[in-house]
């Protein structure tokens, strides 16, 4: 995305990579990764080079689904923004290793506001890359709801800019600046209607792909790589703490150690895991409750049942009527 925005402004995109120890030959390279010091350095080479105080809102033009890994489809399928937003959090690492925990969401019952708190990743990103996360956040929500998505308003740090009009064009919503966070509030009601994009199946498969592309990617997110094992087996039927362990190549009481460490529990992620993935397979019409127990790993029908109206306080034949109707 920095690369095509550079080249729009009839800049030589692989000299600023380069000028920013980047190989830019790479970008052909769809799993490639680049070190967050050195994409910091060509956010700041970028922007001074464009001369353009919107920078940030050029690169997000130039999203695509694809940008994202299978995050970027997992969003336009998911059922309604909110799951969306959830998937972007949940999955947030693939896009910076150092974002866990950028994205947060405050929601009353009047607004629900996503907040990009970037004061834990390092390097410090700079005004135009946090303009970007706002706007790109925008055109996935309208790819996914329509062009008709409104905002209730847009908070941004930074003051007003020289092209204050272009962010009023594209936000289509107040645009508050000088503000202690960069947010996006949301009319709750829009934010739970059912996407004409919903598709299950779709999720399922790209949230499978996305756990195991991060798996892989830092074997020091054990609890990712433990999530990566239980999506493999759950169907399987009987999964144990030992077992999943030894997948993984270390002894449970190990394991058990360092998901302590990390603030979880395997019991946690067990129960996580069948809770997300039972939600998308009770949306999916073409699986019957028997086949979806089986798939989660219980041993009954009955206790699925159980679980599932403990997780969301409705029946799997409740929750399927209400979101098929």
């Amino acid at each position: 995305m920095i690369a095509r925005a550079i080249d729009s402004y009839g800049l030589d995109s692989e000299k600023l990579f380069a000028e920013s120890g980047l190989e830019h030959s790479r970008l052909r390279d769809p799993l490639a990764r680049f070190s967050s010091a050195s994409v910091a350095k060509l956010w700041q080479t970028a922007r001074a080079a464009s001369e353009d105080p919107c920078f940030g809102l050029t690169v997000a033009s130039f999203w695509h689904p694809t940008t994202m890994h299978a995050l970027g489809y997992s969003w336009l399928a998911s059922a309604n923004l909110e799951e969306a937003f959830h998937c972007a959090m949940r999955y947030t690492r693939i896009v910076n290793t150092a974002a866990q925990g950028v994205i947060r969401i405050d929601n009353t019952e009047d607004q629900y506001k996503v907040i990009f708190d970037a004061r834990r990743v390092k390097p410090a990103p700079i005004d135009a890359a946090l303009d970007a996360a706002l706007a790109v956040f925008l055109i996935m929500c309208r790819a996914a709801y329509g062009a008709e998505f409104r905002l209730q308003r847009v908070t941004i740090k930074h003051d007003t800019p020289s092209c204050h009009a272009r962010f009023a064009e594209l936000f289509q919503a107040p645009v508050l600046y000088a503000q202690d966070e960069n947010a996006l509030s949301i009319d709750p009601a829009i934010v739970r209607e059912p996407l004409a994009t919903a598709n299950p199946e779709l999720v399922r498969i790209n949230d499978r792909i996305a756990t195991d592309y991060l798996a892989q990617l830092d074997h020091g997110d054990l609890g990712m790589r433990v999530r990566s094992k239980l999506i493999e087996r759950l169907p399987g039927g009987h999964i144990s703490e030992s077992d999943i362990a030894s997948s993984i190549n270390i002894s449970q009481r190990s394991l058990q150690r360092k998901l302590k460490e990390q603030g979880m529990s395997f019991t946690q992620l067990m129960e996580s895991t069948r809770r997300e993935l039972g939600l998308q397979y009770v949306r999916d019409p073409q699986y019957s409750f028997n086949e979806v127990a089986f798939l989660l790993g219980f041993t009954e029908p009955a206790n699925f049942s159980r679980a599932f109206k403990r997780w969301y306080d409705k029946s799997p034949s409740q929750f399927r009527q209400d979101s098929l109707s």
